[in-house]
């Protein structure tokens, strides 16, 4: 549902296995209740939520996919399920300016998601993979997931809405393991120099997971495979607290 109007809904995408079960429900179900919250909208109701999750789920068949739960200013809830996307790794970026938006809908899913579709689409056709959404000369986000840096001092930083990012969920659910194996976790803008000097480049996201950035705009990007490693365990993890 893309009408035009941030005001107009809100939404968050889950990811669900074969079985049918949900990573991290609860946390997309808060997202959802804090982005109803911060556009005035009418509270989503628990219960509506995960009954039309469920059917949906059901109705797509016993494969793994996204289930996109949107939350009108009606209070009126619908869901829309897909495929993965498979992309190869490591990715190939190019730059687009970022959005900008009202403080109101910083930081979360809304109506207007027509920027972050035309930013990916503009991706695909320059022969990339993702578009990495740029605010003053500096990453602050991306088309579909939220991009993580580990420096060459083995901390990671990531932008969050302060700098003009979704809040990520994923990021959320990885965190606590990146800083339990030494990897402090902090937001900030992701300048060209960050950039450049960088160990590793990374997005993260519900559909993408975890996956390396290797190219921004024809220019080569180290790889490494710490963040990968950490990430790629603690979303293990997390599907099993599914």
């Amino acid at each position: 549902m893309v009408d035009g109007t941030p005001s107009s809904s809100v939404f968050t995408t889950c990811r669900f296995d074969e079985m049918g079960r949900v990573l991290a429900f609860d946390q997309h179900f808060n997202r959802l209740k804090e982005a109803a919250e911060q556009i005035r909208c009418p509270l989503p109701d628990r219960k509506i939520i995960s009954t039309i999750l469920s059917k949906s789920i059901n109705d797509f068949g016993k494969k793994e996919g996204l289930a996109r739960i949107d939350w009108s200013s009606k209070g009126q809830a619908s869901c829309e399920t897909r495929s993965l996307d498979q992309s190869k790794s490591p990715l190939v970026a190019i730059t687009h300016p970022a959005p900008q938006w009202p403080r109101r809908f910083r930081g979360i899913k809304h109506g207007n998601w027509k920027p972050y579709l035309e930013a990916r689409e503009l991706a695909k056709e320059n022969g990339a993979d993702i578009s990495l959404l740029v605010d003053n000369h500096a990453i602050v986000d991306a088309d579909r997931a939220t991009p993580l840096i580990l420096d060459e001092n083995g901390w990671a930083y990531s932008p969050g809405p302060e700098q003009g990012a979704v809040r990520s969920i994923t990021l959320s659910l990885v965190s606590e393991h990146l800083e339990s194996n030494g990897i402090p976790l902090r937001t900030a803008y992701l300048t060209e120099e960050m950039i450049r000097r960088c160990k590793e480049l990374v997005v993260v996201g519900t559909g993408i997971g975890v996956l390396p950035v290797g190219e921004i705009d024809g220019v080569d990007i180290q790889l490494g495979t710490c963040l990968i490693e950490l990430i790629s365990e603690a979303l293990k993890s997390a599907w099993q607290e599914s």
